[in-house]
């Protein structure tokens, strides 16, 4: 007879990642990115700007293994993108949700998974349900969780809201001149 023993603590421990950056690790509290923590990426930049402070973790995860999974990534030079800072494309999975709902919902499934070293999504304007339905999701992951929001006004500063496990904030401006890469 086989048993099947549920490792219910799997993820219950979290951790931390470098940035890459030393200003970025600096000014957030576990000293770079932590799992079981929704980042919320607030630029009015495209794409380019808006991946530029996670490309050395973009790139350290693709060699994992395991999926980097973009939902409603804008597609305009995403490929030139990720070709370009060596992460491998071969563990990047787009998702194209027909609208927010599925966004969200795509979020959700790629999270708890297992199979995800990053998830990054771009789903809008999301309430505060939606944002607690995904803490709770990362919860349950080692996979690293980014949501990318437009800015109303143009300004040189990338503002970042790291909601964490136990509902806790941390708001970070990101000035991106004095970000290099360590």
């Amino acid at each position: 007879m086989k048993s099947l023993y549920l490792n219910t603590t799997a993820h219950n421990a979290t951790f931390s990642m470098s940035s890459g950056f030393q200003d970025i690790d600096e000014a957030l509290e576990h000293g770079g990115w932590q799992s079981q923590t929704i980042n919320e990426v607030v630029s009015a930049d495209g794409i380019s700007e808006q991946l530029e402070i996670l490309i050395p973790t973009l790139s350290k995860l693709s060699q994992q293994g395991r999926w980097i999974v973009l939902v409603g990534a804008p597609k305009q030079g995403l490929k030139s993108l990720l070709e370009k800072h060596g992460i491998d494309s071969g563990h990047v999975l787009l998702v194209h949700p027909k609208d927010q709902v599925d966004a969200l919902w795509a979020m959700e499934q790629a999270l708890m998974s297992g199979n995800s070293s990053a998830v990054l999504g771009w789903p809008g304007e999301i309430d505060d349900r939606d944002l607690k339905r995904l803490q709770l999701a990362a919860k349950r992951t080692s996979a690293l969780t980014f949501l990318f929001k437009s800015a109303q006004s143009a300004h040189p500063q990338i503002e970042l809201n790291c909601y964490r496990q136990h509902f806790s904030h941390q708001h970070v401006s990101i000035n991106r001149g004095a970000c290099a890469f360590h």
